[in-house]
């Protein structure tokens, strides 16, 4: 709301008790609400506690000066108006007191009080500008926070949902096999163990942590008969058990599973999918049986051309699986299991990632004991 002539108040300085009541009576005339000061000191203390609209002071005066009042104006109230008045005829203590920050200045003798009318009303135009716009700015950061606020709640909401999704396929995957939900557990654990050993941050080791238990996800489209066959895999039994990758894969960059073997798109997982924990996912689906050494599928990749995410979930999966018990099988012993592991490093596994594997030993033994299967 801008204020009109009359809710203005102005700050008068000046050691010349004529001058102020000059101003005075002129000003009042136009409903201005007017106080004074006789000096630079009972000015600032009249500046602090009345804080005024308008600061009208000379700039020669005895103690503190004009141009102390306006330092002490610039520190406090940066955005207080203040014109100066000079009497001294000299143009360098306009031009300093304006660089000191004045906003304005009258020559002494005035010879028409009009012109300290036209001042003072440019003065109160310039400030209702600047009120306007800092009310702007305000409504604006409000509006810029608040449209914040329900983004972040989107996405956190969003992101909720794909978590669950991550969740609602990784059980989905545990009822077509024989891996129970805490095999799923423990695998994300120990990947997120392994991450955190080998450095990473806190927002890739969450994203790989929910990512890696989805690394089976793909069974869901192989054959109960395949699936679920207790003796050994004929050889077209075990192609087919081997596409589980694939169908991962597929499923969850969004593809039905004909569609994905239409496309030449397989394994480019990019971020037209959206999110990248899903991305991450994808990746692990399809790769996580490749082998360091370029003899697994079903690419065939070696060494760091596979994607470290599925590295990791290698290591996991294979130690969980080995060590835990199943309906067809019996666990391997922890020294056999770590054996195994120690040999496989640099033919199955990422040495690399092995070493970070037997360096935090004890943190996975705890895993296995948090998440142990009734």
């Amino acid at each position: 709301m801008t204020k009109k002539e009359h809710q203005y108040t102005i700050l008068i300085i000046d050691d010349e008790a004529v001058i102020r009541e000059t101003f005075r009576n002129y000003l009042e005339d136009y409903g201005y609400r007017i106080f004074t000061g006789e000096n630079g000191e009972t000015g600032i203390q009249l500046l602090e506690r009345e804080i005024p609209d308008i600061v009208l002071t000379d700039l020669r005066m005895p103690g503190i000066d004009g141009l102390a009042v306006l330092r002490h104006c610039a520190e406090r109230f940066p955005d207080l108006p203040v014109i100066v008045v000079s009497g001294t005829g000299r143009i360098q203590d306009v031009v300093e007191a304006l660089h000191e920050g004045a906003w304005d200045y009258l020559l002494k003798p005035i010879d028409n009080m009009d012109v300290l009318l036209h001042i003072i009303r440019k003065a109160t135009s310039r400030l209702e500008m600047l009120w306007e716009n800092k009310r702007y700015q305000l409504h604006l950061e409000a509006e810029v926070a608040r449209r914040t606020h329900e983004l972040e709640r989107s996405n956190h909401e969003l992101e909720m949902s794909r978590k669950q999704v991550i969740r609602i396929l990784s059980q989905a995957a545990e009822y077509r096999d024989f891996e129970t939900g805490n095999h799923f557990m423990r695998v994300g654990s120990i990947c997120a163990c392994l991450a955190r050993g080998m450095g990473w941050s806190a927002e890739e080791i969450a994203c790989l942590e929910l990512a890696s238990p989805v690394h089976d996800i793909g069974k869901i489209g192989i054959p109960d008969h395949i699936l679920l066959k207790q003796g050994p895999l004929e050889k077209n039994e075990w192609e087919e058990m081997k596409r589980h990758c694939e169908y991962g894969n597929a499923i969850l960059m969004g593809k039905t599973i004909p569609d994905f073997f239409l496309s030449d798109t397989v394994g480019k997982v990019t971020e037209q999918y959206g999110c990248s924990m899903l991305a991450h996912a994808a990746n692990i689906a399809l790769y996580h049986h490749e082998r360091w050494d370029g003899t697994g599928y079903p690419s065939g990749l070696a060494g760091e051309s596979i994607p470290v995410q599925a590295r990791i979930t290698a290591v996991a999966d294979v130690y969980d699986a080995i060590s835990s018990k199943r309906p067809y099988k019996e666990p391997w012993t922890e020294e056999v299991s770590l054996e195994y592991m120690r040999k496989q490093s640099g033919s199955q596994f990422d040495p690399a990632i092995i070493d970070v594997f037997f360096a935090n030993i004890d943190t996975i033994r705890r895993i296995k004991e948090q998440y142990r299967d009734a």
